[in-house]
């Protein structure tokens, strides 16, 4: 259901209850100005995205998928901090698959602007994997103190650790590796 057919439906319920409330029937009135609370609140936390979040907290990617999969066109149904989300949400699910198309998901959530510093910092982290698969070291470099800087709860403490760990690999790697185009 698209933002503009949530605030049609609301007012036409809204106009049904003062309606009633004209009729001197009260309850019904009362009762339907409750009713249309509801197109609001879903106009500003879309039903699918809060699905979706439920389902990645029980770890159910599968079920991700299926109701990022409801939101056909973001730009209609989804306000611009929900976009925001939907595109971390699917940045979430192709980090396992595929991180350059993760990569994208996360930089357009970046862009149209994660609100929680724990996101931010998730998204950052994200963004440092990709460009180290990349070669980019120095880019991930950034992320990563970016990414740390974000993590005021220190959740993401350890993945850090691990990802410096491995910058730190690929550098003992190139160091030991002799050049084949230079004579002993």
């Amino acid at each position: 259901m698209s933002k503009y057919s949530k605030i049609i439906l609301f007012l036409l319920i809204f106009s049904v209850s003062v309606f009633f409330f004209f009729q001197k029937n009260y309850f019904c009135g009362s009762f339907l100005t409750l009713l249309s609370l509801i197109p609001i609140f879903f106009l500003f936390r879309n039903e699918f995205l809060l699905l979706a979040f439920f389902q990645i907290r029980k770890k159910d990617m599968k079920g991700l998928k299926k109701y990022l999969g409801y939101i056909k066109k973001p730009e209609l149904q989804l306000t611009k901090n929900q976009m925001a989300y939907y595109y971390f949400l699917n940045g979430i699910f192709y980090s396992e698959k595929n991180i350059l198309q993760s990569e994208n998901y996360m930089q357009k959530a970046l862009d149209f602007g994660l609100k929680f510093k724990q996101n931010i910092a998730i998204a950052k982290l994200n963004l440092a994997i990709a460009s180290l698969s990349k070669g980019d070291k120095k880019r991930a470099e950034l992320l990563l103190l970016e990414a740390k800087k974000m993590d005021i709860s220190g959740l993401l403490h350890d993945q850090i650790q691990i990802i410096k760990i491995q910058m730190k690999k690929m550098n003992i790697g190139n160091k030991n590796k002799q050049n084949p185009y230079i004579r002993n």
